[in-house]
């Protein structure tokens, strides 16, 4: 049987640890009341930590968020749709690494 109070609380921990790790990214969640749904498409709002992740830039398959925390991007076709395939206007920011001053 599944303990369904057990996995709230595994949700409510993990969401919280989420948001400890990405404070820009919620803030800017938390400010983005001009969008439908706080996001620019509102199927975005279907994620697990509570609020979606802000990128600051991109090179290649990598990708960094506002907070510096850097990613492999497994979903290139996506990202490169929504953000372009590192043009330099995003690929610039990422050449000595990610010193963020998005937020």
């Amino acid at each position: 049987m599944i303990d369904r109070t057990r996995l709230a609380e595994l949700t409510t921990r993990e969401q919280a640890a989420f948001a400890q790790a990405h404070p820009r990214s919620h803030a800017a969640y938390a400010r983005a009341n001009h969008l439908f749904g706080r996001v620019p498409m509102t199927w975005m709002n279907k994620k697990a930590g509570g609020f979606p992740l802000y990128l600051d830039c991109a090179r290649g398959n990598r990708v960094w968020d506002i907070d510096g925390n850097e990613y492999v991007d497994f979903a290139l076709g996506d990202t490169g749709a929504m953000a372009g395939h590192s043009p330099s206007r995003s690929s610039r920011p990422c050449a000595a690494g990610s010193s963020s001053s998005a937020a």
